[in-house]
């Protein structure tokens, strides 16, 4: 979850090229509508759920722009490591292998997958994605073309 407070923004852009608050809120609003495309194709999928779950909202003082799914924050920042639950590795790994196997009798390969996967977190923790980090440059120059052309 990023919050861009208006003013702060408004200095970022500016001083919004003479507009007035409520066209600069709309301008804000449209920019950030045409960035949640940006984010879903930034976005890793595996089931679907993380690259769904962008939305933005805005008040008379902020922009906020996050992604709800459970774990956007692990994809967003990483984890250091920890033992993850098996369960839904192997999901993961039956999803990855598109193995035709049925739980609780998933295939060695499955298995396979899921336990190296689990150890490498172990060890290893999880690398974060930055997602809306390394799309905060283009959701900037999408606000700037709608205040332009707004």
């Amino acid at each position: 979850m990023k919050t861009i407070d208006l003013d702060q923004l408004s200095k970022e852009l500016g001083n919004f090229y003479g507009r007035s608050q409520k066209e600069v809120r709309k301008a804000v609003s449209r920019g950030l509508q045409k960035s949640i495309s940006d984010l879903v194709q930034a976005s890793p999928v595996d089931t679907g759920l993380y690259s769904a779950s962008w939305d933005f909202r805005i008040d008379e003082k902020q922009a906020i722009i996050g992604n709800h799914a459970p774990y956007a924050g692990i994809i967003e920042y990483g984890t250091r490591p920890f033992t993850p639950p098996l369960a839904p590795l192997l999901r993961w790994a039956k999803r990855v292998l598109q193995d035709p196997s049925q739980p609780p009798d998933f295939s060695p390969e499955v298995w396979k997958l899921a336990r190296a996967t689990q150890k490498k977190i172990q060890q290893h923790g999880m690398a974060p994605r930055h997602v809306l980090e390394n799309t905060l440059p283009k959701i900037i120059e999408n606000i700037k073309q709608e205040i332009k052309h707004g």
